[in-house]
């Protein structure tokens, strides 16, 4: 999930488009399988914990990982607020429901409220939880300086506030800022497309995003093509109008494929939501043919709207990052913090003993899909992971 930077009309517009978006995107998939031994998941629940030995393994590292934070403790109830991007998209509630999963964990209660993607609202939600009482707030993927006000009235009250999945934000003034790499996600799709493409190259359309997240991304494949060692060339690069993201998408690649016809060997996504969309024109416009025999779809993150449509060939491959991971790091902070005192780290990936950095990257292609109705599993098993760590480290209720 990505945070945007707009003024309000244009973030209310925005994300019109985007819940249209996922909407096409879901069309003909209903899916409430499980993931890899798991039950219960579905859009936008999250990565859940595993069974067997990737559960096993990660089970003992948080065993070892909580033994070596001391003696237990008591860990209060607490209730956490949640201020979500967006009811309604895929992206946005995957990261809610697994900030209320991590909380369930610990005994704690949760009170979710919907940003409906506009900042007047993010700070109504901010203002509204403090008003309720809240002890601690996760923002999901929230611009620390669109929630100023929240931040410095909760900073008063003693209450931390941290951020969960948004990739690339500013600390500002949160209490701690969590999501995956975005320079480490761009650089595995730049090797995997440059890989794809093979030693002939060949000429990319960009889509870029307005925001530091999506440059970020973008910026390694540009340095690539710059560094001269690879055959790939940049024939346009256009940025989303994040207030018309799905016309705007589909008008910007159907002309794009008129223009620039067999010259045009792949599309790099910068946006999930664009990916999406621009899957489903290429693929309409390229009946029945794969790539090499039309332009290939590259784009970020296997969310399971994402997952579907790689299965039907309309996206050929995505840079993936666990990146829900930030949700249990954010509540493992505020356990630190309020059974031990300890204030949540400033790293926006923060390593842990034994197992690292619980975030993943890696590629997803038609070569190692998950089955239908399952999340891509990293590489650690992280809900296992730290449910063993509170359990070994805490005392609750």
């Amino acid at each position: 999930m990505r945070s945007f930077v707009h003024g309000s009309r244009r973030w209310l517009l925005a994300v019109v488009g985007v819940s249209l978006a996922f909407a096409v995107a879901a069309c003909g998939s209903k899916n409430n399988s499980s993931s890899s031994g798991n039950s219960n998941v579905s859009k936008g629940s999250g990565i859940r914990a595993s069974t067997g030995s990737r559960a096993e393994q990660a089970t003992a590292d948080g065993k070892k990982v909580g033994a070596s934070m001391g003696a237990k403790v008591a860990l209060p109830v607490k209730t956490i607020g949640i201020i979500n991007f967006l009811n309604g998209i895929e992206s946005s509630d995957r990261l809610a429901a697994t900030a209320k999963l991590a909380a369930s964990k610990l005994g704690w209660k949760t009170i979710q409220c919907d940003g409906k993607g506009t900042p007047t609202v993010f700070v109504a939600c901010g203002n509204s939880l403090l008003d309720r009482g809240v002890d601690g707030i996760v923002e999901i993927a929230i611009d620390p300086s669109q929630i100023q006000s929240v931040l410095t009235k909760a900073k008063k009250a003693g209450v931390p506030v941290v951020q969960a999945g948004g990739g690339a934000l500013p600390n500002g003034d949160l209490a701690g800022n969590y999501g995956p790499d975005e320079v480490k996600a761009g650089q595995v799709l730049t090797d995997g497309l440059i890989k794809k493409l093979g030693p002939g190259g060949g000429g990319v359309i960009i889509h870029d995003f307005p925001a530091a997240w999506a440059k970020d991304r973008t910026d390694q494949l540009r340095n690539r093509i710059k560094q001269g060692n690879t055959k790939l060339t940049i024939l346009k690069n256009t940025i989303t109008d994040a207030a018309n993201i799905v016309p705007f998408t589909r008008k910007t690649t159907t002309d794009e494929l008129t223009q620039y016809g067999s010259k045009v060997k792949a599309f790099w996504m910068a946006f999930d939501t664009t990916g999406q969309i621009a899957g489903q024109v290429i693929s309409a416009k390229y009946a029945g043919k794969s790539f090499p025999d039309k332009p290939l779809v590259a784009t970020f993150h296997a969310d399971l709207g994402t997952l579907d449509l790689m299965r039907q060939g309309k996206i050929d491959m995505t840079s993936e990052a666990n990146y829900d991971a930030s949700d249990w790091i954010a509540v493992d902070q505020m356990a630190e913090y309020f059974a031990r005192k300890t204030p949540p780290s400033q790293d926006n990936q923060p390593k842990y003993p034994v197992v690292g950095d619980v975030f993943s990257y890696e590629i997803i292609d038609s070569s190692n899909l998950p089955p239908k109705g399952q999340y891509v599993a990293p590489k650690l098993d992280v809900p296992s992971f730290f449910a063993s760590k509170w359990q070994t480290e805490f005392t609750t209720g």
